[in-house]
């Protein structure tokens, strides 16, 4: 089993999975969490002491191997929450994944978004209405996140075929930018890993106008 927790929230968010080890295959995943916004965004979350444990398990898995789960649940201690007392899960959930929409899916190009510029291949689309990265006003700004580093995303970016024109870099630990035109388009990517989510790389793609 692996698990970790998010910091910043003192062991209110953490996620596990149980992983077969001889095959390597995950055979269920949990996330215990606080249910924000359910059913609307503007509802706020539960507090420290009251949790949902959701589970995930794969086709053909059944509950009762997903048991190491629920102990892992319950281990964080009380001094670890922000309000330091022990947390109560009001609501255990399980989920059977869809073999079939389980596989990663290439991310979906918003439309009005020009096709010129490409997308980079290994990332989601994850939109949100903080500001750009670069701290540009771009009209069209295209948000994403992968679990490659800033590195990996800038060299696919300045090895493009054919190459930017006008391509200016740089890179700065965990966090950079390219920036250039292709086909008469000109736009920028800037790369940059959260400070509480260090495995993730945000991607922002702005076009300019």
């Amino acid at each position: 089993m692996l698990s970790s927790y998010r910091l910043p929230n003192g062991g209110a968010e953490r996620s596990a999975v149980l992983v077969d080890d001889r095959s390597g295959e995950v055979l269920a995943a949990a996330l215990a969490h606080r249910e924000c916004g359910v059913s609307s965004s503007s509802k706020g979350c539960r507090d420290d002491q009251h949790a949902v444990l959701s589970i995930f398990l794969r086709p053909g898995v059944e509950r009762a191997q997903a048991q190491p789960l629920l102990d892992w649940s319950r281990t964080v201690p009380a001094e670890d929450l922000n309000s330091g007392k022990a947390e109560k899960f009001e609501k255990t959930e399980y989920t059977v994944m869809d073999a079939a929409h389980t596989s990663a899916r290439p991310v979906a190009r918003p439309k009005g978004f020009s096709a010129v510029v490409p997308l980079y291949p290994r990332a989601v689309l994850y939109w949100t209405g903080q500001d750009a990265l670069s701290g540009a006003k771009a009209k069209r700004v295209l948000r994403l996140q992968t679990v490659d580093s800033a590195e990996q995303v800038l060299a696919f970016y300045k090895q493009l075929t054919p190459p930017l024109n006008d391509m200016t870099s740089e890179l700065d630990g965990r966090s950079g930018y390219v920036m250039g035109s292709l086909k008469g388009v000109s736009f920028s990517v800037n790369t940059k890993s959260p400070r509480d989510m260090p495995a993730i790389t945000n991607i922002e793609i702005e076009i300019a106008e």
